[in-house]
């Protein structure tokens, strides 16, 4: 059995892994001039806060993330803790159910997030009636460079994030390298996405699936079967599509814990 298929005692059962993804249909990045290794534990920004509640009216859900090409607001470096001068204001990427190419804000404060949000909805709602639900011709021509990885290494909320996320981070941006890719592939960090028991924890755009339980040696492997996915035609196919990864996979962006399971069923 290869190495990337076998299983401490202190790894969860793959086959526990679907249905773990928390039901949304958005995913808001802010852009930190920051890794998360150097975020606190728990986030005490008030504009993470008001995106946090106002967002779940349109199954919305914001974090940080951070990469060294990512592009970042000029007029504010922290992360809304306290003590730090300055409004909050981000650069933010949206990635939506139904689009193959984030949206991006230029700016994000906590004056304008009716605004964001307003968009956003507006944004679901011409996805889900078909009216932007399509890959037109320029979104096809930027489809590949929209390839979005985002790992979870917010090792001061728990240590394997901090440990195993951040090693298989590397790891990806090493082959991504190694192949070529970097106008290709984006690899980001993130902060706490949920199931630190899952560390590492992958999140891939523009299809919105998570996986689980990934080690440093499996990245060649889930970039292989990222990058076939994500060229074939179907990329869009969220509620039907196979899953991503399978002995990886916890679920998709838009599909809640009951059809993240059927999903699962069906494939094997």
């Amino acid at each position: 059995m290869p190495a990337s298929r076998l299983l401490s005692s202190a790894t969860p059962a793959r086959d526990a892994l679907a249905g773990t993804v928390p039901l949304h249909r958005a995913c808001v990045l802010l852009h930190t001039h920051t890794p998360p290794s150097t975020y606190p534990a728990r986030s005490k920004s008030p504009l993470w806060r008001e995106l946090t509640l106002k967002g779940r009216a349109i199954g919305a859900v914001p974090n940080f993330a951070w990469a060294p090409q990512q592009e970042v607001h000029p007029g504010y470096a922290g992360l809304g803790e306290t003590g730090e001068e300055g409004e909050e204001a981000y650069v933010a990427s949206v990635f939506l159910q139904g689009r193959p190419v984030p949206l991006r804000v230029p700016e994000v404060t906590l004056a304008n997030t009716d605004a964001v949000l307003a968009r956003i909805g507006a944004q679901l709602e011409s996805n889900h009636d078909g009216r932007n639900g399509g890959m037109e011709e320029s979104d096809r021509k930027k489809a590949m460079p929209n390839l979005h990885l985002y790992v979870c290494t917010h090792g001061s909320r728990d240590c394997r994030c901090g440990d195993q996320g951040s090693a298989v981070a590397r790891a990806l941006r090493n082959e991504v390298a190694r192949r070529g890719l970097g106008g290709d592939v984006f690899v980001g960090d993130v902060a706490h996405v949920g199931g630190h028991k899952y560390a590492a924890n992958v999140l891939v755009f523009p299809t919105g699936d998570w996986l689980g339980t990934v080690q440093d040696f499996d990245a060649p492997h889930i970039l292989d079967e990222i990058l076939a996915r994500h060229s074939g035609s179907g990329v869009l196919a969220h509620t039907s599509a196979p899953p991503l990864c399978p002995p990886f996979w916890r679920g998709r962006m838009g599909l809640d814990k009951d059809e993240q399971l059927a999903l699962m069923a069906a494939a094997s």
